[in-house]
């Protein structure tokens, strides 16, 4: 009777090591022929993965489909001053490595693309530099650049691309004065004349003078049923100066609660934050609340 059982335990171990054997088989064949067919993801071209993200990515509404391809960069690294590499203001397309707010720019401009139907990478570029310059695109220089993200907020709500729901979501009114670059013209390298630092000024002195909303942070539990999947975070700051520090997307997991899904400079990549968002912002003594904005 011993031997029965030892002779039935062995068949099941085998057939186990059998099984383990194929899957591991199976699995090698795939990344063999995974890499045969395709290039490393550094290797390849932004067209290219623009091409790639924007086939693979489902939804029918455009949050959907902007907050798919937000997830599709997963694990992607972080990679701080993004925009800051070049002697004179261009167009950066950077699909490889984020920040904050180059990672929101990218996955709202592939969403814009697909609503519009016109799913082309030049058409993703030309919807990348209308969100990140003034004059729907305009570049005319490092000023013609938005840098501050609650005045990117007001700018797209003006021309039709998001609309600010931080009102409609119990925003309490938000005014703060705004000159972060120009008392700290030490980390902006690019500002580097009187001209331009007076032009930067001035956008600070009209952003100081607009009232805006907030939900502070102690509110944010309790409004988690308002958000939906894909809503823009924008985080507020008691640095003086400073308007925001981060952003990135609502994304609503099993547990039914919201997180934040966005570049994490802690962590160096692109995930989703361990707790809530309303637990994430109680632990960051810097971080006083959101505004938050939707696709049009």
């Amino acid at each position: 009777m011993l031997n029965s059982k030892f002779q039935s335990i062995s068949k099941s171990l085998a057939s186990q090591i059998s099984t383990c054997k194929a899957f591991y088989f199976t699995f090698f064949l795939v990344l063999i022929n995974g890499n045969l067919n395709s290039k490393p993801y550094q290797q390849e071209s932004d067209e290219e993965i623009f091409n790639r993200k924007i086939q693979n990515a489902q939804g029918v509404a455009l949050d959907d489909f902007t907050l798919n391809i937000a997830k599709s960069f997963l694990n992607r690294p972080y990679k701080a001053h993004t925009l800051e590499g070049n002697t004179t203001e261009k167009l950066v397309v950077n699909l490889r490595d984020f920040d904050c707010s180059t990672f929101v720019e990218t996955c709202i401009a592939m969403g814009l693309t697909y609503r519009k139907n016109d799913i082309s990478f030049d058409k993703f570029k030309s919807y990348l530099k209308r969100l990140r310059y003034y004059n729907k695109g305009t570049i005319k220089g490092y000023d013609s650049r938005i840098h501050y993200f609650s005045d990117w907020l007001y700018t797209h709500a003006q021309d039709g691309l998001l609309e600010d729901i931080t009102p409609s979501m119990g925003g309490v009114e938000w005014r703060k004065n705004i000159n972060f670059m120009s008392t700290h013209w030490n980390k902006y390298p690019f500002a580097n004349n009187a001209s331009l630092q007076e032009k930067i000024q001035k956008v600070e002195e009209k952003i100081s003078n607009q009232s805006f909303t907030y939900i502070p942070k102690s509110k944010v539990k309790s409004i988690e049923n308002q958000f939906l999947n894909g809503d823009i975070i924008g985080i507020t700051t008691n640095i003086d100066g400073l308007d925001m520090t981060h952003e990135g997307f609502a994304i609503r997991l099993q547990d039914k609660r919201v997180y934040l899904l966005h570049a994490s400079s802690d962590f160096k990549r692109v995930m989703v934050t361990d707790k809530p968002l309303a637990e994430y912002l109680a632990k960051n003594k810097s971080q006083t609340g959101i505004m938050v904005s939707r696709l049009k």
